[in-house]
């Protein structure tokens, strides 16, 4: 993983991505020069490992993941697709390959932001849907652009995007590629925060501090639970059956009711 260099304004990019440490949470960047961080197999792998490296590390508290040079990322770089194997086992395999990064992102234990500037298209926006929190600042495009290259939705676009903004909507994005802006994506439920323009990764950061505050065993145990949410109100009362007596036991609780008690501020440990 890169060494993290805090406060640098040239970063070193491996196979396109970045790892930075601030404060108790990590910043991955992706970069792909000139192609609007267009995603291809190096990237995706050290995506992968970057994501689930940071994951292992009970001293990061948030992932955010973001893009360099005023954009998230634009899809699949095409550009390299020009020479890829094409028989049926062959694609498996590829396909198999995209889900590793957003398997990564969805089993991380920290809660994931993706700090969106300019475009997020096709595999940028299966990765921004993966997350917990999107940051999108105003003039960001946001497009589920698949159709317009006569590909099929990937990525797990077709659970995450329904899941954040119902079915028609989501019918609308993938069928007609309608982009959608941020101030449009907040209001049907795409986007969490807007940002100003040049500011999503500041806005990231503001909501990942706001993270490290709380308990990590609670949030750990909210992620794991909306993940695969309980079908039935039954469902709900097994699993705080099974979740809530390990966190009502847990150090972070005893050290919540001493602050409270105290009035002062919790100090966390995820224990």
């Amino acid at each position: 993983m890169t060494e993290p260099r805090a406060g640098a304004t040239q970063l070193e990019f491996v196979d396109g991505v970045h790892v930075g440490i601030e404060e108790r949470w990590a910043v991955i960047t992706l970069s792909n020069p000139g192609r609007r961080n267009a995603f291809y197999p190096e990237m995706r792998q050290r995506l992968t490992e970057a994501v689930n490296a940071l994951a292992g590390d009970p001293q990061i508290r948030a992932i955010i993941l973001t893009g360099h040079d005023g954009h998230f990322c634009s899809g699949a770089d095409l550009k390299r697709a020009g020479s890829i194997d094409r028989s049926p086992a062959a694609a498996r395999e590829r396909f198999r390959s995209l889900h590793d990064p957003i398997e990564a992102i969805v089993s991380a234990p920290q809660p994931v932001i993706v700090a969106v500037e300019g475009d997020a298209a096709g595999a940028g926006l299966s990765l921004a849907c993966a997350a917990d929190f999107i940051v999108a600042a105003r003039g960001a495009r946001l497009a589920a652009s698949f159709a317009k290259v006569g590909l099929f939705p990937d990525m797990g676009i077709l659970h995450s995007l329904e899941r954040r903004v119902g079915l028609g909507a989501a019918r609308r994005m993938l069928m007609l590629v309608e982009p959608v802006s941020a101030e449009a994506g907040l209001n049907m439920g795409l986007v969490d925060f807007v940002a100003e323009t040049g500011e999503a990764l500041a806005m990231a950061r503001e909501t990942a501090d706001r993270l490290a505050r709380l308990a990590p065993l609670s949030l750990v145990s909210i992620k794991s639970a909306l993940a695969s949410p309980p079908e039935s109100l039954d469902d709900a009362k097994a699993l705080e059956m099974d979740v809530g007596p390990v966190l009502l036991a847990s150090e972070d609780h005893r050290a919540a009711l001493q602050a409270f008690l105290s009035k002062t501020t919790p100090n966390f440990r995820g224990s």
